[in-house]
């Protein structure tokens, strides 16, 4: 494979970071380790240690280890992306259009991305026009920890996540030496991503983290394409073991060629997964995004409870998304579009959390002022949105635990108050029995309340939000060490939900229109369970979905979705190699799959609509970790199947992944 020039002058620009006594590496010195304030000597020199305060950024200190996927896992995880990593959580379906950058479809039992929330330390991503956020943009190996809550709770976290939370924690090291590391990995069509992170401690208990990464990826089809730069920055300043500071800026830019997949009418159905033959429905189109993200923050110690943490942080975003169809290719679809869509949003998020009695609390506020701009006729959506959220968890007995909680939104003269709780009793040390019930609120995007020019119109017109109820119930069985079973069921219904229709107007200004349906049901069953014997490890996840909609009769999900694996995973020559081996899979049954439109990031009820056939798909994955080196080696799709899990982008043929994530401390 041919690694382009740039890629190496990169790595060997890293790698001069890193002095020539790298050889011998020694595990990283993180804060997260050190538990009392104390000094040494290195060097002569004394350094005093300052206990951090922990976890600064999480959305609740009092998850599960269920709910949490830590770096260490992450590092022997088959992985390019953040839905590779969280495609083992209960419940998570993941519509892929088999090429990097594209904005995946990841659903939370049956909701999508509109309805998921994705948060970094604690402050949200989706963007103001159409609600979502695009989880390429957010680089892996920035991630210390990823908390993912689900369920009748998962509204409290964030705008508009009646679906689902996801949390990234960023790294923050305390580094008494320079620290760095670096991932690279390969494959077939131009794919790579090569990463480079460097922190150091400036001053006593001042570190800043910096890192690069640039993705590339393609082409397997004409205009199939993905370049990615993202640059990041962080300051943590440890003033005491009461006061942290803390400052961190984030820099996206990406070009990603928008083929819009085979054209089905164009193409012979023999070709439509022979790349060099397949037509494709766009040629020349393609989106640019620039995006920053910056907060700044501290968190303290300021009640008498010492476990009590308050955290308060401020925060700006611009994100400018730039569509274009234009007559600059040699083959060309005669269409000329060139769209802006520019958000800017800042505000200033406070939490609080204390402990009183037998019972534990966390409370607090965030007010967020919101600017957009964006065709037809430039039209602009301010907004201020405020908001009010909290949760307690009382231990009734020694088996019984009962949590409510209430989240209170102000936005465009809505006041709405989403409420629920549930509650878990342990029968036995291992067994969790759980149920809950939550009444929440999705308020409608810009995108939803004007459309989308040249495609969409919008019907919707006020900003009533959809409300959601949702039952479930479940259980869990695990001892946290070697085997972890969870299972439930859910009843999701939603009142005025928003869908994309035909226009039937004769005086129709795009092809489709925004709509509300009166009523719609998602009920299902989700489980997952892992186990660990000896050397070998399972692991899986399983998924029945229904979705009632009286409106729209059309199967869009799976009723059926599994993934899992099961490996060889243990240390080996004298435990100096800790090596993973075996299979992944994942399997689906039939559904219809709508045509996205990748302008208005929306599916279409009408098109190039294809039913999409049951799959199976296995990977072969080897991954070792050496020293501070983790080496993976991947074959993905074994079996060379050919399927399709969106209308109509092929997933990629069998091809070898290989690459190497590597710690230097020196």
């Amino acid at each position: 494979m041919k690694i382009k020039i740039k890629t190496i002058l990169f790595l060997l620009f890293l790698f001069l970071q890193v002095s020539t006594g790298a050889i011998t590496q020694v595990a990283p010195i993180d804060t997260t380790f050190v538990d009392t304030t104390k000094s040494t000597e290195i060097d002569s020199t004394i350094i005093i240690y300052i206990k951090p305060i922990l976890l600064i950024g999480s959305i609740d200190r009092t998850l599960t280890p269920e709910d949490v996927i830590t770096d260490s896992t992450i590092n022997f995880q088959n992985y390019r992306y953040i839905g590779d990593i969280i495609s083992m959580q209960s419940g998570i379906f993941i519509r892929d259009f088999g090429s990097l950058g594209f904005l995946p479809d990841i659903t939370f039992s049956g909701s999508d991305g509109r309805s998921v929330a994705y948060l970094s330390d604690g402050i949200q991503l989706n963007g103001l026009l159409s609600g979502l956020f695009n989880p390429y943009l957010y680089p892996t190996e920035n991630i210390e920890r990823i908390e993912v809550i689900q369920g009748t709770r998962a509204f409290l976290y964030g705008i508009n996540s009646t679906g689902g939370a996801i949390n990234f924690l960023s790294k923050s090291k305390k580094a008494l030496k320079p620290y760095s590391r670096i991932r690279y990995s390969e494959s077939g069509y131009g794919f790579s991503i090569v990463d480079g992170l460097v922190s150091q401690d400036i001053i006593r208990g001042l570190n800043v983290t910096t890192g690069v990464q640039h993705t590339v990826y393609g082409e397997r089809y004409p205009n199939e394409n993905y370049d990615c730069w993202n640059a990041r920055v962080k300051a943590r300043y440890n003033i005491s073991s009461d006061l942290n500071l803390f400052a961190s800026e984030m820099f996206n830019q990406t070009l990603l060629g928008l083929y819009s997949g085979v054209d089905l009418k164009e193409t012979p159905e023999q070709l439509w997964y022979e790349n060099m033959q397949a037509i494709v429905k766009n040629t020349d189109s393609y989106e640019k995004i620039t995006r920053h993200d910056v907060q700044i923050g501290a968190a303290a110690r300021v009640l008498p409870d010492s476990e009590a943490i308050s955290t308060l942080t401020a925060y700006f975003t611009s994100n400018l998304r730039q569509y274009r169809d234009l007559e600059s290719k040699p083959i060309s679809n005669r269409i000329l579009l060139d769209q802006r869509h520019n958000e800017k949003w800042f505000g200033v998020k406070l939490d609080q959390n204390f402990s009183f009695n037998n019972s534990l609390f966390n409370i607090g506020a965030e007010i967020q002022s919101k600017n957009a701009l964006m065709p037809p006729a430039a039209s602009e959506y301010q907004a201020t949105h405020t908001s009010i959220f909290g949760k307690s968890e009382i231990n009734i007995s020694e088996p019984l635990k009962v949590s409510p909680y209430a989240r209170f939104d102000n936005i465009k003269e809505q006041h709405r108050i989403s409420y629920g709780g549930d509650v878990s009793i342990h029968p036995m040390s291992y067994l969790t029995l759980f149920s809950g019930y939550s009444r929440s609120f999705r308020f409608p995007t810009f995108q939803e309340l004007i459309g989308t020019d040249t495609v969409l119109s919008s019907n919707i017109i006020n900003h009533t939000p959809e409300r959601h109820h949702l039952f479930e119930s479940g259980l869990l069985w695990s001892n946290h060490e070697w085997y972890s079973i969870e299972l439930k069921a859910f009843h999701r219904t939603i009142w005025n939900a928003i869908t994309v229709t035909s226009q039937t107007s004769l005086n129709k200004i795009a092809p489709f229109e925004l709509n509300r349906h009166q009523k719609k049901i998602i009920q299902g069953i989700a489980g997952t369970v892992s186990i660990r014997f000896g050397s070998f490890y399972t692991e899986g996840t399983a998924q029945f979905l229904e979705v009632i909609d009286h409106d729209d009769k059309q199967l869009t999900f799976p009723k059926w979705s599994a993934a899992g694996g099961i490996y060889f995973w243990d240390k080996i020559i004298k435990s100096h190699l800790d090596l993973k081996i075996g299979i992944h899979g994942k399997v689906f049954t039939s559904y219809y799959g709508r045509e996205f439109n990748q302008l208005a990031q929306v599916y279409l009820p009408d098109g190039q609509g294809y039913d999409i056939q049951p799959a199976g798909v296995i990977d072969l994955m080897i991954i070792g970790q050496i020293g501070s080196a983790h080496i993976h080696f991947i074959f993905d799709n074994l079996l060379n199947r050919k399927y399709v899990m969106n209308t109509f982008y092929p997933m990629p043929e069998r091809q070898s992944r290989f690459g190497v994530s590597w710690e230097f401390l020196n």
